[in-house]
């Protein structure tokens, strides 16, 4: 095993001297590349966690994993631009940096008895590189005129170093270029930081007006042009805040940015921008939550799609955007069998009622709410209820908004026969998360045990479906 590690070793360490010089960094969407790490030596358990950033999807890549024996853990990972990784030991606090590319394979040794690293493959000078001197400015410094200074010496170190492992024949050309231009904007973002703490932020932005990058994809580059903005979002763009504060500045930030910079610049700052709310999309647990994240990024796209120039990168979001949507509802969907989520709610009596009320009974759930039209023309199914009602049939109409002198109305204009109940306080979002209610009207057949049967009946499949289980007990 160590002999045909040894050869691979080699054979990346060989092909990637060869293509050091010609190497060209760039951005490709649906990038990917081949991360290995070996532990050796290991006589305790530890566990580990490494993460990377993108600029498009905007976002953190985070893998967490545990070591319990000599072992060898592979990942394929998503990488749609170079980036700086960062593997930390989560027992001990020790860490170390990676550097990745597109399609070039990286091995990761790592000897857990002496602590030592040593890597194989195309970016192997480099990670050696950055494991003595990382890229990020991570410093604290004190709050106050002297961090200034403080975060410009700490920039120059980092860039005379970089000269010296340049200048020396330790690092290729490309990797220097965009290893400077890194630099400077994690200087410029970190030092208006701190300037946006002292108050005088504009000033400092009117000093640094904005700038172009040959690497505009860049993470750093993304994040320094987020700070053009009004000032007014500074104070609480990085605190708790609504989703509104945040909408708001992305906006602004679009708006201040676009004549600055070249169209296809421009066009994938605005996707990168747009992206961060996809990944909104991809935390919601509910389809609630999702309508609630997805209502921020329809407004951004209304505004905004038509900056974006790259047709392939505005594909991704929106086809992203009903992914995530058909993902979330086929991981959380109620299936046959599964246990009916109950529910307390008031009747046109004011009176509670459950769905346990009705056990013994094939109970067909009509969600429906005031503003529907075709809800309303569909609550009269008195049909069913005549044909069905005296073989242990209920229907059971449940109004999802809380409008009882609207919801009163509609059942007084329209006559329905059933059960007529209405959600109030939150009944709505957790009948409409229980359900996977994303449209309305929506139709959940259970039967006589409480169990579901089919929890997103067609309108026009209803009388099939009570007629095939009317008699099942």
């Amino acid at each position: 095993m160590k002999k045909q590690l040894f050869a691979i070793g080699m054979a990346l360490l060989v092909a990637g001297c060869a293509k050091q010089s010609d190497y060209e960094c760039k951005f490709t969407l649906n990038g990917e590349t081949h991360l290995t790490f070996n532990f050796t030596n290991v006589d305790t358990p530890k566990s580990f966690a490494f993460f990377y950033n993108q600029s498009f999807p905007g976002g953190q890549h985070q893998y967490i994993f545990s070591v319990e024996h000599d072992t060898t853990i592979e990942y394929t990972l998503q990488l749609n631009h170079p980036a700086e990784a960062i593997c930390y030991c989560r027992s001990n606090n020790l860490s170390f940096n990676m550097f990745l590319v597109q399609n070039e394979p990286l091995i990761a040794n790592y000897d857990m008895a002496n602590d030592s690293i040593w890597f194989v493959g195309f970016t192997k000078p480099i990670c050696e590189h950055l494991s003595c001197n990382p890229t990020w400015l991570y410093e604290d410094y004190d709050e106050d005129a002297s961090c200034f200074a403080k975060i410009d010496k700490a920039y120059l170190s980092k860039q005379n170093f970089l000269d010296s492992a340049y200048t020396a024949g330790l690092l290729p050309k490309w990797f220097y270029d965009l290893q400077t231009e890194n630099l400077l904007y994690n200087k410029i973002e970190l030092k208006e930081n701190y300037a946006s703490h002292f108050g005088y932020v504009d000033n400092f932005r009117k000093e640094n007006p904005i700038r172009e990058s040959k690497y505009y994809w860049l993470d750093s580059y993304t994040s320094y042009l987020f700070m053009y903005r009004d000032p007014k979002f500074d104070s609480v763009i990085y605190q708790p805040t609504s989703r509104d504060v945040f909408f708001n500045c992305t906006q602004n930030n679009l708006d201040t940015i676009k004549a600055h910079l070249s169209e296809n610049i421009a066009s994938f700052y605005t996707a990168a921008r747009l992206s961060v709310f996809v990944n909104f999309l991809r935390r919601a647990k509910s389809v609630s939550e999702y309508e609630q994240e997805n209502e921020y990024l329809n407004k951004l796209l209304a505004a905004n799609s038509s900056r974006v120039k790259d047709t392939a990168t505005l594909n991704y979001i929106v086809n992203e955007q009903k992914n995530i949507y058909n993902d979330l509802i086929t991981r959380n969907t109620l299936k046959p069998g599964d246990k009916a989520p109950n529910f307390y709610l008031k009747n046109l009596d004011d009176k509670s009622v459950s769905l346990s009320d009705f056990a013994g009974k094939l109970v067909l759930l009509n969600f429906w709410d005031t503003h529907c039209s075709a809800c309303i023309s569909s609550i009269p199914k008195n049909a069913l209820v005549e044909k069905f009602g005296k073989q242990g049939f209920e229907l059971v109409n449940i109004c999802l908004d809380n409008a009882p002198d609207v919801w009163r109305k509609i059942i007084s204009d329209h006559h329905p026969l059933g059960e007529q109940l209405i959600c109030k306080g939150q009944w709505e979002k957790n009948l409409r998360d229980k359900y996977m209610i994303s449209s309305r009207p929506h139709f959940v057949l259970v039967d006589r045990n409480g169990l579901i049967i089919d929890s997103h009946v067609k309108g026009d499949s209803l009388e099939t479906y009570i007629e095939r289980n009317i008699s099942l007990k």
